[in-house]
């Protein structure tokens, strides 16, 4: 009585080690759960492939041509100490993104109207199988929202109806909707049989976001100029004429980038050409004024001995002095500003191979310039980084255009002197003569030039007309087959994992964070106090289940916990029995009750003194008059012959009940007269069990451990806390109590699980096992 009574919670260590073999089991467990979680979501992915969308993958590959090769060009213009354009193939990938050219095709192929067969649960999206389509008459890009209307086929007729208004109309019909005007165009109608159609107009900036979403458009790699195109569809068969139409639309921008040379170049020598034709005519006039003036008749016959003597010399003046006067037009091109975004002409600059090239990638980069403008902004580093190289070369040309111009003008110089030289000998020519013959030479170098500038403007005609596009088509646009969303196996098996994971993860994360004692591993894992027994569930209302004729299980273990108990004391003295538990609720006076009635019915006396004077439980259970009991002896109000009452479960079992609750338990407790109670009960009975209050709450167990000889420590599982069950083996190593062992309590008996007692007991015994645990509402509290 004098030892020091510690509280139970001195230590808060829990155990943290997770025991992989337990969770599989506990989730084995659960598998009718799993199964069910396994089914509905497999129920739902069918659901799901049945009703949604298909989409299908469209692919193409085109080849951009290199019309010189790239390695040259770099080289070159290193030579010029310029830096090299960016890939060509790059470029056009980039164009192949660009709105511009998805916006054409939305509207071309009027992407934007869509038609549908409307269902009960999805609509059916139709494309070239629909008996009549709807052709905008207004600009497309007016459409500023969307709208959705209802078309049905009455006959010829057609109704429209959309928000509560209907308009009749007829094919060929010109209709105006809210989102603009239409003409109703007859088209191939595959489903003679549906009457009812729906019609959906979107803004064109919509279709070509979602479009320009779905298309990829990449390189195969830096090695080839091959271009790979896909785009995701519903339909398939649109998605191959979406591919096709982008493909045509690029095709067409490329031919009328290089025809965008050709015109200016031809607008170039058209206005040179006139200026030409006008310096001609005004030449012409003098001579003929000339001719008249001095009545000169056959003064051709005269001159033409002298201008065949110089006609070498002239031949190859005219000559320079031509390709001089284009030198200085293309360097008067270059110095005005409002030309920095144009066209160079490239077929006017002649056999210089160095100029050609300069201006040929001079011109190539305009057109990049001109196409990513589609894309970006003036600002973006793209525009920029073109617009340096754009100024270098500019500057290139004009360095190079007037060294050569100057060397051409040294040789026109040095012409001029020779044919000064000429006009020595010519003095001897009558004036006349020697005056027709310079505007002879004149009118010889303005045609000259006339004719080289014709000659070009039909070259570049030619090769304007036999213009094509740098893009070959390699594959065709093909769709693959089978759509690539959704993939039926994959959505099988993520439904199959998601059902599988939902309910594994629910078990694994409630065993994880579970600090209740559920299996024998805890309790192993807990304390080190022997297991005297393991007590199944009982039957629902049902306090005393060891009874003369019952051969339950749980009967079945109670008569395993005596006879272990009859191990345990051995002398013929020891016969009292101290029953504890850790908190309320975890089957305290269930055991009592039972193990007492055990006992009696083996033949033996058996007294049950119920001592858990707060919460007294017994007397209610065996419905006996509680009035009067240990509380009433212990103030010396009632002798221990007026307290011992019979329990009325079977012979040979008696009670003492509390009696009523008093204000100090514990002091009543220690009184002297609770060892001379028991000293007195020892001779009358083989065995006294004492039904204590729990020991984790307050210290009556402790006080009346000195006159125990054994103690049953009670467990309930899914109850107990693991913290409990480490204070409970504190006590069992502190030896304070005696003789400590461990009973489980409420264990479940499902077939798997590590107190499955059903899977062998089940059929041996009379009465019907129930393997489900019960509701905690319904659950009568042991205690």
């Amino acid at each position: 009585m004098q030892e020091s009574i510690e509280p139970m919670f001195a230590d808060s260590r829990q155990t943290s080690s997770i025991n992989l073999e337990k969770l599989v089991s506990r989730v084995a467990d659960y598998w009718p759960s799993i199964l069910i979680s396994v089914l509905v979501a497999l129920l739902f992915a069918f659901g799901y492939l049945r009703y949604v969308t298909p989409q299908y993958l469209v692919k193409a590959r085109v080849l951009v041509k290199n019309e010189k090769t790239q390695a040259a060009n770099g080289a070159l213009l290193e030579e010029l100490g310029m830096t090299p354009a960016a890939s060509n193939v790059e470029n056009e990938v980039e164009i192949f993104k660009s709105r511009l050219l998805m916006q054409q095709v939305v509207e071309d192929m009027d992407l934007h109207i869509q038609y549908y067969i409307p269902g009960a649960v999805k609509n059916t999206n139709l494309y070239k199988d629909i008996p009549f389509r709807l052709k905008p008459i207004s600009a497309d890009s007016s459409i500023r929202s969307y709208s959705e209307y209802t078309i049905t086929k009455n006959g010829d007729k057609l109704i429209i109806e959309n928000g509560g208004k209907a308009i009749t109309a007829a094919i060929g019909d010109t209709v105006v909707l809210s989102q603009g005007r239409f003409v109703i165009v007859a088209n191939t109608n595959v489903y003679k049989d549906v009457n009812e159609f729906l019609v959906t107009i979107s803004p064109v900036e919509s279709l070509v976001d979602s479009y320009l979403g779905s298309l990829i458009v990449e390189m195969v790699n830096r090695q080839v100029n091959i271009i790979n195109l896909s785009v995701r569809d519903v339909i398939a068969a649109r998605g191959e004429d979406v591919l096709k139409k982008l493909i045509e639309v690029y095709q067409q921008s490329n031919i009328s980038d290089k025809n965008e040379i050709a015109n200016g170049t031809i607008s170039f020598i058209e206005d040179r050409l006139g200026f030409v034709t006008t310096e001609l005519t005004d030449v012409e006039k003098l001579i003929e004024e000339f001719k008249k003036a001095n009545k000169l008749t056959d003064i051709e016959a005269q001159s033409r001995l002298l201008l065949d003597n110089t006609g070498t010399n002239l031949q190859e003046l005219t000559q320079k002095e031509i390709q001089l006067r284009v030198l200085e037009s293309l360097e008067k091109y270059l110095q005005d500003n409002n030309n920095m975004r144009r066209i160079m002409p490239a077929t006017l600059i002649g056999e210089d191979i160095t100029l050609v090239s300069i201006v040929s990638d001079y011109n190539n980069l305009q057109l990049q310039r001109q196409k990513l403008m589609l894309t970006y902004t003036e600002n973006s580093p793209q525009i920029r980084n073109i617009d340096v190289q754009l100024e270098d070369l500019r500057l290139g040309m004009k360095n190079y255009i007037s060294s050569l111009r100057r060397g051409y003008q040294v040789t026109v110089n040095e012409l001029r002197a020779r044919a000064g030289m000429i006009a020595g000998d010519i003095k001897q020519v009558p004036t006349k003569e020697r005056e027709y013959l310079e505007f002879s030479r004149q009118q010889h170098i303005k045609q000259e030039l006339y004719l080289f500038l014709l000659k070009k403007r039909e070259e570049t005609a030619i090769t304007k007309s036999a213009t094509v596009s740098n893009l070959k088509i390699v594959d065709p646009p093909r769709n693959a087959g089978a759509p690539v969303f959704p993939k039926t196996s994959r959505i099988y098996l993520m439904a199959f994992v998601i059902g599988l994971a939902i309910p594994t993860v629910r078990i694994v994360l409630k065993e994880l964070f579970n600090n209740r004692v559920s299996s024998k591993s805890d309790v192993e894992t807990g304390t080190s106090m022997p297991v005297l027994a393991e007590i199944a569930s009982a039957q629902e209302n049902q306090t005393i289940v060891v009874r003369k004729e019952s051969k339950t299980v749980v009967a079945e273990q109670f008569r395993a916990l005596r006879t272990n108990i009859q191990f345990m004391l051995t002398n013929e003295d020891e016969k009292v029995i101290l029953i504890t538990s850790s908190m309320s609720g975890e089957g305290k006076s269930f055991v009592s009750l039972n193990l007492a009635s055990a006992i009696a019915l083996s033949g033996k006396k058996v007294l049950l003194l119920e001592l858990d004077l707060r919460k007294p439980k017994i007397a209610q259970h065996l419905n006996i008059n509680k009035d009067s009991g240990f509380t009433n002896y212990a103030i010396g109000k009632a002798d221990t012959k007026s307290i011992i009452l019979s329990s009325g479960v079977t012979d040979g079992f008696d009670v003492i009940p509390s009696g009523p609750i008093p204000p100090n338990p514990a002091e009543l407790i220690m009184l002297p007269k609770t060892k001379q109670l028991i000293d007195q009960l020892k001779p009358l009975y083989d065995y006294i069990i004492l039904d204590t209050a729990p020991v984790g709450l307050v210290t009556d167990a402790q006080l009346l451990s000195p006159y125990a000889d054994a103690t049953i420590y009670i467990l309930r599982q899914g109850y107990t806390f693991k913290q409990q069950l480490i204070a409970a083996d504190m006590l069992y190593k502190s030896g304070k109590m005696k003789r400590m062992g461990l009973v489980v309590n409420d264990v479940e008996m499902k077939r798997g699980s590590e107190y499955a007692y059903g899977k062998y007991g089940s059929g041996y015994y009379d009465d019907e096992i129930t393997t489900s645990r019960f509701k905690v509402n319904k659950f009568i509290k042991r205690k």
